[in-house]
């Protein structure tokens, strides 16, 4: 009788010690799904500033790209008057013509630097919006499995 007393008794007490168990995991559970959160959150933030940093400063490297295009298309013209009175002068003009070549050379390096700059700009403010829209649907998730 003692036998079977004890028996029962030590199968009462791991029947509560495992609710108790399983309760405690619970709330371990939600407390790490709202740790993920809230790195979660802070990465949402840091996204969102530098895609507003980008997007502020991309009119402005627009604005550069299009004086640098304006810019390269005077030198260009400039080296192509050159080079037609060199063909008929003396060696200053082959001399001046020379220079007005290079100096065209340069800016339409600096234009093709300045729409790379741009290009690059707008491809980064597609990689921030879709990594936003990814973080913000793993948010979503975590608190639906919360509840």
């Amino acid at each position: 009788m003692k036998k079977i007393l004890f028996i029962a008794l030590m199968f009462g007490l791991h029947t509560v010690c495992s609710a108790a168990d399983q309760n405690d995991s619970t709330k371990r559970d939600t407390a790490k799904i709202n740790k993920q959160v809230r790195k979660l959150n802070e990465k949402l933030n840091d996204l969102q500033a530098e895609l507003t940093k980008v997007q502020n400063r991309l009119p402005d490297e627009q604005k550069a790209a299009e004086e640098a295009a304006e810019d390269s298309n005077k030198a260009q013209e400039k080296s192509r008057k050159q080079a037609a009175s060199a063909v008929g002068g003396d060696g200053g003009d082959t001399r001046k013509a020379a220079k007005a070549a290079k100096k065209a050379a340069n800016e339409t390096n600096d234009a093709e630097d300045a729409t790379e700059k741009v290009e690059k700009d707008q491809e980064k403010i597609k990689d921030l919006n879709k990594d936003i829209d990814k973080t913000r649907e793993k948010i979503e998730k975590l608190q639906q499995q919360e509840v």
